[in-house]
């Protein structure tokens, strides 16, 4: 399927899509005899993946990192596995960061309802 279609799929926008392919995170898509990007079904869940882990403040550097390494086949995959891990570790720093900041305005709503 083309851009237009896999980003209404996948609830993105064209350019969105366009930026990660030009930024080097979809290597494996084909392109269809008049040199249009093909998605296949397959792609789109990597597509996902990267939609989600963008959410996260992964960087795109990362993202492209990642599917050189699974490109090269499974001998990255502790290489895969560390980047991965990292990024929780700093998903699970974030959330603390996240949880202690929403504690706290919840002690400031407390304060402002007894004024």
């Amino acid at each position: 399927m083309q851009v237009k279609k896999a980003a209404e799929q996948l609830d993105m926008s064209e350019h969105t899509l366009r930026y990660y392919d030009k930024a080097g995170l979809f290597p494996f898509v084909s392109r269809n005899q008049n040199g249009y990007r093909d998605f296949s079904e397959e792609d789109l869940y990597w597509i996902e993946f990267i939609k989600c882990m963008r959410q996260t403040h992964m960087p795109v550097s990362k993202l492209k990192e990642i599917a050189e390494l699974y490109h090269q086949g499974s001998t990255t995959k502790q290489k895969r596995k560390e980047i991965f891990l990292d990024h929780q570790q700093n998903l699970i720093e974030q959330k603390k960061i996240i949880d202690e900041g929403l504690q706290t305005l919840e002690e400031k709503f407390k304060l402002l309802e007894s004024e």
